[in-house]
């Protein structure tokens, strides 16, 4: 299984402590590696354990991609959003839409520098 994330960075990494998964990709990063958004692969347990960590903004599996964001999830990631005086996500955007405009708020600067940094476990 495969999983979208927003999580806390710490030492450029994932904050996802010693919890075990497959592997994950860094897409995009705030400049100063305090934030990222990740692909994470793994299985259910897995996921749902890093899931659940505080620090983890779960934005949706690739089974979910093209489809429209949830409430409970929007409002979560408003909720981080407007923490940091960010633009919300509108009701009605697929999670595609979301991980777009994320990855462009996020990662401009690591698209640019062709950065991509990929973990096998």
């Amino acid at each position: 299984m495969k999983a979208f994330a927003v999580v806390r960075m710490v030492g450029g990494l994932p904050d996802i402590g010693d919890l075990p998964c497959r592997g994950y990709a860094l897409a995009a990063h705030l400049p100063d590696y305090s934030w990222g958004i990740y692909l994470f692969a793994g299985t259910v347990a897995e996921l749902t354990a890093i899931n659940a960590l505080p620090q983890v903004y779960r934005v949706c599996t690739a089974a979910e991609y093209d489809t429209v964001i949830s409430e409970t999830r929007r409002a979560r990631i408003n909720k981080w959003l407007v923490a940091r005086g960010w633009p919300t996500v509108p009701a009605g955007w697929t999670y595609r839409a979301v991980l777009r405009a994320a990855v462009r708020r996020l990662g401009d600067a690591a698209w640019t520098e062709g950065r991509v940094e990929v973990n096998d476990g």
